[in-house]
């Protein structure tokens, strides 16, 4: 027996979690997705437009704080770290804003 959910093939990050936060707080609406035949389409939409609104994100931040190819080169781990808190941070909001 497979519980609600399962027989979902993974799609990405951003599908996954709204997946599991509609199982999880709003499960009539996964249903009604479902009972559809809409939720494949609508996992791949989301997965599409918060992959894209990620990146988007990330680039602009960077833009802003002066992380660029320059300090790449020349401080590496610096430019290491200032992305992963970049990146961090945008997929914190990304995700209160998707499981909201």
């Amino acid at each position: 027996m497979t519980m609600k959910g399962e027989d979902i093939p993974y799609i990405g990050e951003w599908a996954e979690l709204k997946k599991n936060y509609m199982l999880e707080e709003k499960p009539e609406d996964y249903d009604e997705l479902e009972s559809e035949h809409m939720l494949l389409e609508y996992l791949d939409g989301i997965e599409t437009a918060y992959s894209k609104r990620f990146d988007e994100l990330v680039e602009r931040q960077m833009e802003f704080e002066g992380v660029d190819e320059e300090m790449k080169i020349e401080n590496p781990l610096k430019w290491v770290g200032l992305v992963n808190n970049i990146r961090s941070q945008v997929r914190e909001i990304l995700t209160a804003e998707l499981c909201s």
